[in-house]
């Protein structure tokens, strides 16, 4: 690990609807040294296209005159979500010091495994009762608990003084990301107005940069002066929960619909009840549910056992967050690499590459070690990765009508789901060893392939029209 490395990616994020966006995105660091760099530049030209198109205006609300006060909610919004997402991380980066604290050597683990799958439970498969209740009562300060909530819970975590309170924290924690997401991301489309793709694709992307870098400031003084001073770290996420509903003052008017499916003039469909939709597919949304939440098992296990597994390695606590940071930086361009793929390979091409050619990467990156770890890590969850985009408009298409319902199901029952399973990865660690379940974890994606032949007649992605 004392040879440097650097990571140049050219990402072309591609919006349903929206456009093209092409960022250079940079990544840099040794151990003494960590840099990141995200460039976004805007073809003049291929805008110009987007905007004949699909009447493309970004940030004008035809609801509210000020343009102005509609960009600046914005784009707090998008600050909001990378500063809590920052936040919903640290679990992963604290996981080893908080084992260290309140865990044997035979239990460690089993008790990871708890603390990943109660904090699922609150993070992801809240995120479906917040999303049915923030449905019925619109209203800011789901935002404004949503970041209080996770900055409070997730920075006490080191001065719990038993396991009960780690679980008590994870679950205010978790509970504060599951109300802000559901109703901050569709705040986020409603303010970009007719350029919702392209809006809600920066608010995502301000996440998975919180999510990747966030944690890395966070634990800068902690890791260099005490895991005490962790408790402090709340007062940033406290303090923009408090501006909240300062600056995000909504009119009970804001269109939350402005853009119907599909394209601009497209007359909305008529919406059939979910289970007459549902009941005809149930074998596809099964299969892709089951794909969804077994890649999560890989993914959040990871995440998090990937910690402990290089602290045992005698890794830095600053190299450690570092490696974390990169892993779930690529998982952050896989998506967004997706978006660019999907409509020009089979989508069953790309599923079957993400899920055949992401195990070898990781299994080959936890038998090396220096740049060639990094490498095939990072290559790694980019392929993994890859279609998670896939699953989900898969799902919207086949519950056309409820595409909300889809996507609550694709990610956050899936990756509650999957949160939760890594309870039982954590018990076999205990049992036959970190090293040899962290094999067999990346090997996870390699049993789901031959479920791919029941999803043959559902539509290919790639073509045109679909």
């Amino acid at each position: 690990m004392r040879a440097g490395v650097c990571i140049m990616v050219y990402v072309w994020d591609l919006v349903v609807g929206a456009g093209l966006v092409p960022a250079r995105v940079g990544i840099a660091f040794n151990e003494k040294r960590f840099a990141f760099s995200v460039d976004v530049f805007y073809n003049t030209h291929y805008l110009n296209f987007i905007e004949k198109r699909y009447s493309f205006r970004l940030m004008e609300n035809p609801q509210n005159p000020s343009k102005a006060s509609s960009r600046k909610q914005f784009y707090f919004l998008t600050l909001s979500h990378t500063v809590l997402d920052s936040y919903a991380t640290l679990l992963s980066h604290l996981l080893p010091r908080l084992l260290e604290k309140l865990a044997t050597a035979a239990t460690r683990n089993s008790l990871a495994g708890n603390f990943i799958s109660i904090y699922s439970i609150f993070s992801s498969l809240g995120q479906i009762l917040f999303g049915w209740l923030s449905d019925r009562v619109r209203s800011v300060h789901f935002l404004t608990f949503g970041v209080g909530f996770t900055a409070i819970g997730l920075s006490l975590l080191w001065v719990a003084p038993s396991t009960r309170f780690v679980y008590l924290l994870l679950a205010i924690g978790g509970l504060g990301i599951a109300a802000f997401h559901p109703q901050a991301t569709t705040y986020a489309g409603a303010l970009a107005a007719e350029g919702r793709g392209m809006g809600t694709s920066i608010f995502l992307t301000g996440g998975n940069i919180g999510r990747a870098l966030g944690p890395l400031v966070l634990m800068y003084i902690p890791y260099n002066f005490g895991l005490q001073y962790l408790v402090w770290e709340m007062i940033p996420g406290v303090l923009l929960a408090l501006f909240v509903p300062k600056v995000l003052k909504f009119e009970k008017t804001l269109d939350l619909t402005v853009t119907p499916r599909g394209r601009l003039d497209e007359e909305p469909r008529p919406q059939e009840p979910f289970w007459t939709v549902a009941r005809p597919h149930l074998l596809p949304l099964t299969v892709l549910f089951i794909i969804a939440a077994l890649r999560t098992v890989t993914a959040v296990g990871l995440e998090n056992f990937l910690s402990i597994y290089l602290d045992d390695q005698n890794y830095s606590d600053q190299m450690r967050s570092l490696v974390i940071a990169l892993f779930i930086f690529a998982g952050s361009m896989g998506i967004m690499s997706s978006g660019w793929l999907i409509t020009r390979v089979n989508t069953y091409v790309l599923l079957l590459v993400s899920l055949l050619g992401s195990p070898p990467l990781l299994y080959a990156s936890l038998h090396s070690d220096g740049l060639s770890f990094l490498v095939f890590l990072f290559l790694g969850n980019v392929v993994l990765s890859s279609s998670i985009t896939v699953n989900i408009i898969l799902a919207q298409i086949i519950l056309r009508g409820h595409e909300n319902i889809a996507s609550s199901f694709m990610m956050g029952a899936a990756w509650g789901v999957g949160g939760l399973l890594n309870k039982f990865v954590g018990v076999l660690g205990d049992q036959y060893g970190l090293p040899i379940v962290l094999d067999g974890l990346v090997m996870i994606p390699v049993v789901l392939a031959p479920l791919l032949i029941l999803l043959r007649d559902q539509p290919n992605l790639s073509r045109p029209n679909v």
